[in-house]
């Protein structure tokens, strides 16, 4: 347990703890440490009283975090960061609004708006592509990407061409898929 020693902090958990635990049975009162009759105590007390509780270094306040359900939630995090971040890539670099719906599931309007907010131009109509010869470098470069997920597909596509806009790379696939 990681002992808390901010009054405001503590002063907060307390009436936390004393309206969160009002209609608690025994048994949670029990794993919390309180007795029933403590509780009722502290519900009685005045916002000064409580204040003045929460003051004394003499009662231990604490946390205690459970270590699995923390590393999950700082993996989760971890992923929505990586998701972020890849979804800003694939917007500075030209991706177009239906790729970005398929790979991110975001509708096009918050796609053009997420172009304002990171200042992105992209012309309108269909992108212009490059010569044959590199649209089937391009194609071959797709093939051996391992990763099967798109999104990571298309990212590592785009290292292996960064010169290109993303929009450019997606078109050479789908013609190159279409016709296979």
């Amino acid at each position: 347990m990681l002992p808390l020693h901010d009054t405001q902090v503590r002063l907060v958990l307390l009436n936390h703890v004393t309206l969160r635990l009002a209609d608690a049975r025994p048994d949670e009162l029990d794993a919390v440490g309180i007795a029933n009759e403590q509780l009722d105590r502290l519900r009685q007390l005045s916002a000064l009283d409580l204040n003045r509780l929460a003051a004394m270094r003499t009662l231990t306040i604490g946390i205690a975090l459970d270590g699995e359900a923390l590393q999950a939630g700082l993996r989760t995090v971890a992923l929505v960061k990586e998701a972020k971040a890849l979804e800003a890539y694939f917007i500075r670099h030209g991706a177009s609004t239906q790729l970005m719906s398929a790979l991110f599931k975001i509708r096009r309007k918050l796609t053009l708006k997420f172009r304002r907010d990171l200042d992105v131009r992209r012309p309108s109509g269909r992108v212009p592509l490059p010569d044959y010869a590199t649209r089937e470098r391009i194609y071959q470069v797709w093939r051996t990407i391992g990763d099967p997920a798109p999104r990571i597909r298309y990212y590592q596509l785009h290292q292996a061409f960064t010169h290109l806009p993303i929009a450019v790379l997606e078109v050479v696939i789908r013609d190159f898929e279409a016709d296979a």
